[in-house]
């Protein structure tokens, strides 16, 4: 089973050593707040800039961070908006079970001149 945003949040921290109320203010969130988040009861989705910061202070990896939050990076959903093909194309994409691994090896190649 994976793990949920919370507890990858608390295992980082413990990982670190650092204390609830240490993480809290270096990410710039209530003690209580990310103690909700932890132990899975807080319904608010952490922000982007919160997901960052926490990713700058737990030493994590943001990317993973917000998919663990169920949240698209607004970078991301920037591009998509201005793309109208870029649904349908990720849409084909995943009916024929194409992952991003091997989505970005094409675009590689293609650089390569492959």
């Amino acid at each position: 089973m994976s793990e949920t945003f919370g507890e990858r949040m608390r295992r980082k921290r413990m990982e670190h050593r650092l204390g609830l109320r240490h993480t809290a203010r270096r990410a710039g969130i209530s003690a209580t707040f990310l103690s909700r988040v932890e132990i899975g009861v807080e319904k608010a989705i952490p922000s982007e800039g919160v997901i960052r910061r926490l990713a700058d202070v737990l030493d994590d990896d943001f990317a993973e961070l917000m998919a663990l939050a169920g949240r698209i990076p607004s970078d991301v959903a920037d591009y998509m908006k201005t793309d109208p093909k870029m649904p349908e194309f990720l849409r084909r994409a995943r009916a024929r079970k194409i992952s991003a691994e091997e989505l970005m090896a094409l675009l590689d190649k293609e650089k390569d001149g492959g």
